[in-house]
């Protein structure tokens, strides 16, 4: 029997962000440990749970369940997604690092899946699941890095008009079935996997980002250092989206907040105002449009 000074060390470290997730956490930790390949070996995860001073009783309840199967990370506070995972990366070692969701659940061969891949591609740093809804539609989890022209698009909703659609941001993944491997600018979080080294190059996440926003920022650094995000759609997951955020943040507004972060971050305060100032300018566009309109209307009355 193999005594713990012996013991082999985990490839891949699971790491899952909770604050007051008592009622929901069992559906990823529950979907790690029945995974075939950890059943197989049960040496091949580390399973942490890295806790932002939850009041619902999240942690003795994880004690109590899991025991010594689930190593916990007391933040003591609130710290936001990007400072708890950085805590939990500075507490752990594997090769491979795992971001998974409270309310995201791993299928069979999803952790086998992505680290065959990182195997095989030692220029990936990052490596996302393809993520069903519980509908079984597949969600839009990749992205692609923002353009000036793109941000302004989408956030003016022009991009979903014909003549502009193919300039809006995201545009050549439109039409994808996330059947396939490809190489992307960014993955979202809710099941991730990271390559520890990579974090040497280029730093953890940047705790600036509350929430949102921290892993598009993080593939942005990645990729300037010259690493690749792919998504691996042999490692699959299911998650209801949101998580602790649903209910207890103004989740559209967190959002907005990151978004501004990260414009300013990458591509400066200029570069952000200027957008900022277009956007102002199209809603003088629509009101000189509707002022018109209105004015043609009174002409053509008073004949």
């Amino acid at each position: 029997m193999m005594d713990a000074s012996t013991r082999v060390a985990p490839r891949i470290d699971v790491v899952v962000v909770c604050w007051n997730d008592r009622a929901k956490i069992t559906i990823a930790l529950d979907s790690v440990f029945a995974l075939p390949e950890v059943q197989r070996d049960q040496g091949l995860v580390n399973v942490v749970v890295s806790d932002n001073g939850s009041t619902d009783g999240s942690r003795e309840f994880l004690r109590e369940r899991y025991g010594e199967r689930v190593q916990i990370v007391e933040n003591g506070e609130n710290l936001g997604f990007a400072a708890a995972c950085n805590r939990a990366f500075a507490a752990t070692a594997a090769e491979y690092i795992f971001l998974l969701n409270p309310d995201a659940e791993l299928k069979g061969g999803a952790l086998a899946a992505i680290a065959a891949f990182m195997d095989g591609h030692p220029r990936c740093g990052i490596a996302g699941s393809r993520i069903y809804n519980y509908d079984g539609s597949v969600q839009q989890s990749v992205g692609e890095f923002d353009t000036w022209g793109g941000a302004f698009l989408r956030s003016s909703a022009w991009g979903e008009w014909a003549p502009f659609a193919r300039f809006a941001n995201g545009a050549s993944l439109r039409g994808w079935g996330y059947d396939s491997e490809r190489r992307v600018d960014l993955a979202i979080g809710a099941a991730l996997a990271i390559r520890r080294a990579m974090i040497g190059q280029i730093g953890p996440f940047d705790e600036r980002f509350f929430l949102y926003h921290e892993e598009v920022d993080f593939a942005k650094r990645a990729a300037d250092a010259g690493w690749e995000t792919w998504f691996v759609p042999a490692s699959e997951a299911v998650h209801e989206g949101e998580g602790s955020a649903k209910g207890q943040y103004s989740v559209e507004a967190r959002k907005q907040r990151s978004r501004r972060k990260y414009w300013i971050k990458h591509h400066g305060h200029l570069w952000f105002y200027a957008l900022n100032a277009a956007l102002i300018g199209r809603y003088l566009l629509y009101l000189a449009a509707v002022a018109g309109a209105y004015a043609a209307a009174r002409r053509l009355l008073r004949r």
